[in-house]
């Protein structure tokens, strides 16, 4: 891949390292090289796909690459314990709540945030929240 090749709206493609796409070979991995976050997107691909994805007019797939660069900071058993806690009857609306200031306090991830609240109110609408339990903020 050409270095012309790896530039998306005038930026470069690179790892959560800084590692560059053309970098990220098969024959450099079989010889040993690189660690799993070397293979991981960053932040400032994730925000330039948005960038992207917005001006094409797709809000809700800019919407997506925005949280995704929200969520490379927080650590993988943070967003197992969201994913689970966003399933169907497995949180109250407390939890959720805390969950929501957790990612935004913590994590700087306004947006990831935002969008548990929104999804605490559906359950609660919906009745999909936690049952025996109190669900009042």
């Amino acid at each position: 891949m050409t270095e012309r090749d790896q530039k998306a709206d005038g930026r470069r493609i690179i790892s959560k390292t800084g590692v560059p796409l053309n970098e990220l070979v098969l024959e450099r991995v079989a010889g040993g090289w690189g660690e799993m976050e070397d293979f991981s997107i960053s932040r400032e691909t994730l925000l330039s796909q948005a960038e992207i994805a917005a001006s094409s007019g797709r809000t809700k797939l800019a919407e997506n690459f925005r949280r995704a660069a929200e969520l490379i900071a927080v650590p993988d058993d943070v967003i197992l314990r969201a994913y689970e806690a966003l399933r169907p009857f497995r949180s109250t609306r407390t939890e959720l709540a805390e969950l929501a200031r957790q990612l935004k306090l913590e994590f700087y991830a306004p947006e990831c945030a935002r969008w548990v609240e929104e999804a605490a109110e559906v359950y609660e609408w919906r009745g999909l929240l936690k049952p025996g339990q109190e669900n009042d903020t």
